[in-house]
């Protein structure tokens, strides 16, 4: 998980979501005093994110042009407004505001969160394959010898237990 902004209001993490047949995915948040906001997205919006958070940066810097950038991938959508000093993320109507700290801060780790994502779509079919044993188990199922090491094997058991 990787914090946006400096109070932690806002946050970004890869991770396997059981609920979407344990697809890797990546989870923007906003906590809020009336509630708090995520919004998920696949591989292939976070591509797009990533090709359009450098021209989002440069339409909010100072004394850049202020022009309306819109960048959009089925429910995902990235809308500059020409007037304003933030950026709104949608994921259908839902949305988290980005601004140009936040924007900056993630231009910086998005190369690290890329990475971990393809780690994670790598490691899929050992994750499926773990949730199947385990699921016809009724104790905690160590790991084959040549699983991918990036799983935390104990928190994923943990989630199956729960989930069920």
């Amino acid at each position: 998980m990787f914090f946006i902004n400096e109070d932690k209001t806002k946050y970004v993490s890869v991770g396997f979501y059981p609920a979407r047949e344990y697809q890797p995915l990546v989870k923007f948040g906003a906590i809020r005093r009336g509630g708090s906001k995520s919004l998920i997205l696949f591989d292939d919006q976070v591509a797009a994110l990533a090709d359009c958070l450098p021209a989002i940066r440069d339409s909010m810097c100072v004394g850049g042009d202020r022009v309306v950038i819109k960048c959009e991938r089925g429910k995902f959508r990235l809308h500059t407004p020409k007037r304003h000093r933030s950026s709104r993320l949608f994921v259908g109507t839902e949305y988290i505001s980005l601004t140009q700290p936040d924007i900056d801060y993630l231009l910086r780790v998005f190369p690290i969160l890329l990475q971990h994502l393809r780690d994670y779509i790598m490691a899929l079919p050992d994750a499926l394959s773990y949730v199947t044993s385990s699921l016809a188990s009724t104790s905690f199922v160590e790991p084959q010898d040549n699983a991918s090491t990036i799983i935390d094997y104990p928190h994923l058991y943990e989630e199956l237990v729960t989930f069920v």
